[in-house]
């Protein structure tokens, strides 16, 4: 079978389990995962403080911008209808919140990990949206609407299969399994607008930071050397202060996450 057919397949079989059998979140299945470590709490927005109208996007190195991703950039401004704030090096320091300063690992990152520190550093303390530096063709006036009229803790758009879901790294093998099953639940990570000071961006800003203390005797010892991570034996799987944490929130908070096609960018010619 190739590798397409194997795709297909398992697309299929997850899709029709997730169906026949829905999801439920029960602590006691994750007893080695992060997500046991605060009870699950029933979340009632303050619906009188909207969402602000701004969508954040990182470039975090000095490098200079592909002239793909300026075009991207362009159809954001162009099509999303609302603000659009590109945060560089020069910007976020003003963003840094004195009681809630940058991890002193941010330094050694690669510059993608960067970006992943930041959006859940915004998003937990600034709210609004994040989108990568990716085409937009629609706008996102309804999705804020959407959010400030109903009890989400955001809104984003559906993960494209269980080979998105984020299960590897993973060492409980219960939600590994769960996450390539129900990826259905999970938001892809491209793009989201959220509510600040939740639950779920409490718990996921808190997990960034303690996984970034494990790994920061090493990232001293071995730290970025280019965008990606690749070189220079750097520590922290590409994956792993992002979609390891993000993935198994949107399993636990599943009943108040709801989803739009439309803020979903293209992943063609981007870079």
């Amino acid at each position: 079978m190739n590798i397409f057919k194997t795709r297909t397949y398992i697309q299929y079989k997850t899709f029709v389990k997730s169906v026949l059998i829905p999801y439920k979140y029960r602590p006691n299945r994750y007893k080695n995962s992060f997500l046991t470590h605060t009870p699950l709490e029933v979340y009632k927005p303050n619906k009188s403080q909207p969402v602000d109208r701004v969508i954040y996007c990182f470039w975090t190195d000095d490098n200079p911008m592909s002239e793909n991703r300026k075009k991207c950039l362009k159809s954001m401004t162009e099509n999303c209808g609302v603000t659009i704030k590109l945060i560089t090096p020069k910007e976020f320091p003003s963003y840094i919140i004195d009681d809630y300063p940058l991890h002193p690992a941010y330094q050694y990152l690669s510059s993608v990990h960067k970006a992943d520190y930041l959006r859940c550093y915004f998003m937990h303390h600034y709210g609004g949206g994040y989108c990568d530096i990716k085409e937009m063709t629609h706008s996102w006036k309804k999705a804020f609407n959407k959010i400030d009229s109903s009890n989400s803790l955001f809104i984003g758009y559906r993960e494209i299969g269980w080979y998105g879901a984020a299960f590897q790294n993973i060492n409980d093998q219960s939600l590994s399994y769960d996450l390539k099953t129900y990826w259905r639940l999970l938001a892809g990570n491209c793009a989201y607008i959220f509510r600040p000071h939740t639950p779920f961006t409490e718990e996921w800003f808190n997990e960034v930071n303690k996984r970034l203390d494990a790994f920061y005797p090493l990232l001293k010892e071995h730290p970025a050397t280019d965008p990606f991570g690749k070189e220079n034996n750097y520590p922290i799987p590409w994956a792993y202060i992002l979609g390891n944490i993000f993935h198994p929130l949107c399993l636990k908070y599943n009943k108040n996450i709801k989803f739009c096609k439309k803020i979903m960018p293209s992943f063609e010619n981007y870079r």
